[in-house]
């Protein structure tokens, strides 16, 4: 009799020690995930910052697009939108033109 108890208090402890285990797990990845939230909205208002001082300095954009408009495409494509703005009026195939 005194076995089968000990078993099941075996069984309760090791069955505890999963449930913390997988929470301490859990807990570590829900960290890291907001991490990557901070720092990836961060990047994403920053880059879309940079892109929107800059277009106000252009004195005439690529397509007529405003420097709010930049900024919103930037924001929703975050490297592809900052791609676009920089091929349209940084490269080669562009006159560079600037306000004085």
């Amino acid at each position: 009799m005194k076995h089968e108890n000990r078993s099941y208090q075996y069984q309760g402890r090791a069955l505890w020690k999963g449930i913390c285990g997988m929470l301490g797990v859990s807990l570590f990845f829900g960290v890291l995930l907001w991490i990557w939230v901070i720092v990836s909205s961060a990047t994403h208002l920053v880059i879309t910052i940079i892109v929107y001082r800059d277009a106000k300095k252009l004195y005439e954009p690529a397509l007529s697009i405003s420097p709010f408009l930049w900024a919103a495409i930037t924001f929703a494509m975050l490297i592809g939108g900052m791609f676009i703005y920089w091929l349209m009026n940084y490269s080669n195939l562009t006159r560079t033109n600037f306000k004085i």
